[in-house]
């Protein structure tokens, strides 16, 4: 196409045209004017810096984070949003032990723009600060337990932790937990992190600063099992003339393994010892059948001391 006089004379005429709108800044003015058109925007999770006297009292109430409406330039609206370069503040530094309801302040943000927090004020208490040492409980979840064992045990370190707060938060505490994140079934003694969570009566959390807030929980598990009798009884019949005067086990008791629901209806484990073709006394070994459900036992036979006499 360069090759025509025609094409030649068209490519011409944009080079003559991006000059034009390039001399008379008709790019930037487009860019500059999308720049500076006013907009509104929400910036979210504004972090609260609340200022009071944290020696003495105690904050309860106020949000860590609240969200700031903003209008003007949108230039100057996604700076702020990007660089947070201004700050919310709850202003209670000339305040005593009470209750009250503070707005909130802006502060550090660009002129060009307007500002709204939501919610523009916050209830709050201040009280004096009281700190204690509570015991900590494991909240270890029972589905976490695998099948056939059982909790045998928990530690926790540090066994305490020292909570602060105002006095009337310290007086509603009913329970300061160890919560366990971890999920999966246990079969093993392990040991985990958790999270401590401060309740009242009604299993609401406190808002209260906890120290440390997180333990190590050793957790200890075993195999469920339970210790029953055996019973020896016959089984067969003797040879002619043979009675049977007594059987006894080398062994009384066995420990058996299973789920704690099945081994809680288990009392004892009949031995049956088969008599038959018996003509004097004789010691025999027998294998154990155990119940159903019943997993394993310690022993998988036992000897069964036959004592005959003759009719």
């Amino acid at each position: 196409m360069l090759e025509s006089k025609w094409g030649l004379r068209f490519v011409a005429l944009i080079l003559a045209l991006l000059m034009f709108l390039s001399v008379n800044n008709v790019f930037g003015s487009l860019f500059s004017e999308n720049a500076l058109k006013n907009s509104a925007h929400t910036i979210e999770d504004v972090p609260v810096d609340t200022l009071y006297n944290t020696k003495e009292l105690y904050l309860s109430g106020a949000p860590k984070t609240v969200d700031v409406k903003v209008s003007g330039p949108q230039s100057t609206i996604l700076q702020a949003e990007k660089l947070l370069n201004f700050k919310v503040e709850l202003d209670l530094r000339n305040k005593s032990v009470g209750q009250y309801k503070e707005n909130f302040k802006i502060k550090g943000l660009s002129d060009e723009l307007k500002a709204t927090v939501i919610p523009k004020s916050a209830n709050v208490t201040l009280q004096e600060k009281v700190s204690k040492k509570y015991p900590i409980e494991a909240e270890i979840n029972q589905n976490r337990i695998a099948s056939g064992y059982e909790l045998v045990g928990e530690t926790i370190s540090p066994s305490q932790v020292t909570i602060t707060g105002g006095q009337e938060e310290l007086n509603k505490i009913a329970y300061v937990k160890a919560t366990l994140d971890e999920n999966k079934q246990l079969t093993d003694n392990t040991t985990e992190k958790a999270g401590i969570s401060v309740l009242d009566s009604n299993l609401n959390k406190l808002d209260v600063q906890i120290r440390p807030d997180t333990v190590n929980v050793n957790i200890k598990v075993a195999r469920s099992s339970k210790t029953v009798s055996l019973n020896p009884i016959t089984k067969g019949s003797t040879s002619k003339g043979i009675i049977i005067n007594e059987i006894n086990l080398d062994k009384t008791e066995v420990k058996i393994y299973g789920s704690r629901n099945v081994l809680d209806g288990i009392g004892s484990i009949d031995v049956p010892v088969d008599v038959s073709n018996v003509d004097g006394n004789t010691t025999k070994t027998v294998g154990l059948d155990l119940p159903d459900g019943v997993d394993e036992a310690d022993v998988k036979d036992v000897e069964a001391k036959i004592e005959t006499s003759k009719n």
